[in-house]
């Protein structure tokens, strides 16, 4: 049966716009070209329309998300055969926090006076005749220990793989620690709310999967903080941004939601707003790709062991399962845009 779909924009009416469509329960994205709003997509030969759509318009540096969900509802994953976890994906919109915790004063130091010594009057020596020789004592030296430096932390953009065959396994951990969030594969998402967003994340991080091999291990990237140069793919190095990272294909072994956290430092306290994406053994072609905004703009102080102590953000595409991936060829992430 053919089917279509027309795409049309109130703001962008009339306007070039560039539409790459990844259909439903498919790795393969599919590139509509440019083409001008509003636009009807008939496919030939005919496919189902359902699936993720995402225009770029002519002029503009961020991409449009649309997603087209199938009619046929997801069942609810069930977590534990003893406790039931029914999680319920929540979208809410993009909220800005209103703490910054960078935005710290520093504090203004006093100088200190300098005392001006009070000139002491030098006695004149009398000369005294000494009846026996005096033996004077060798002084002992005393030997000061230089104190030993304080090693110096180096962050990296942490790459957390999640695979939907352990859902099981996270959900329950999340459970059990009261959180509401059981993690990507339970079709739910952190809470948005700054105090429990931090709660929420601490338990996700501490999840002994990410360090005892039942979870894939955590993925460790460099961010350079200036711009020049090529990395060991080819694609140049742009500041505050995470260079190509590759995922071997098969390495996974089926579909995993993959997320990336970052410390802010590395980003220039700034929100990394654009990653791109290759899922089809391509280190140099890539597609740019939105995180979700009402889960980047929040932030949590990790204070476990399972990566160094600061402050971080999340990025993924949840609830749009662009960042949901089966590594059936070689996937490639790489650092695209920060923006305040």
């Amino acid at each position: 049966m053919s089917q279509n779909i027309t795409i049309n924009s109130v703001n962008y009416s009339g306007e070039t716009a560039n539409i790459l469509f990844k259909p439903a329960l498919d790795e393969t994205v599919l590139n509509l070209g440019d083409q001008v709003l509003p636009f009807v997509f008939e496919p030939t030969p005919p496919i189902k329309v359902y699936g993720v759509y995402t225009i770029l318009v002519s002029g503009s540096d961020c991409p449009i998300i649309m997603n087209v969900p199938m009619p046929t509802p997801t069942p609810t994953p069930t977590v534990s055969p003893t406790k039931s976890v029914t999680p319920t994906p929540t979208i809410t919109p993009t909220v800005t926090p209103s703490y910054n915790p960078c935005n710290v004063p520093s504090p203004t130091r006093t100088p200190t006076p300098t005392k001006t010594p009070t000139p002491t009057k030098t006695p004149t020596p009398s000369v005294t005749k000494t009846p026996f020789l005096t033996q004077t004592p060798t002084p002992t030296v005393t030997t000061t220990k230089t104190p030993t430096p304080t090693p110096t932390t180096v962050y990296f953009a942490y790459l957390f793989i999640e695979p939907m065959s352990g859902s099981s396994l996270i959900g329950q951990w999340m459970y059990d620690g009261g959180s509401d969030f059981y993690g990507f594969s339970n079709v739910s998402q952190p809470t948005q709310s700054a105090t429990t967003f931090n709660l929420d994340m601490n338990r996700y991080v501490n999840f002994t999967g990410w360090t005892n091999g039942e979870f894939p291990t955590i993925v460790k990237q460099n961010v350079p903080q200036t711009n020049g140069g090529i990395d060991s793919f080819g694609n140049a190095k742009v500041a505050y941004n995470f260079l190509t990272t590759e995922i071997l294909e098969n390495s996974i072994s089926g579909a995993a939601w993959y997320t990336w956290i970052i410390p802010i430092s590395l980003t220039n306290n700034e929100t990394q707003t654009l990653i791109d994406l290759n899922v089809s053994n391509n280190p140099n072609l890539f597609t740019a790709v939105a995180t979700e905004g009402a889960i980047n703009s929040y932030t949590f102080t990790y204070s476990g062991s399972t990566i160094p102590n600061t402050v971080y953000k999340v990025y993924t595409t949840f609830p749009n399962t662009i960042f949901q991936i089966t590594d059936s060829q070689n996937i490639y992430f790489r650092g695209n845009a920060t923006s305040p």
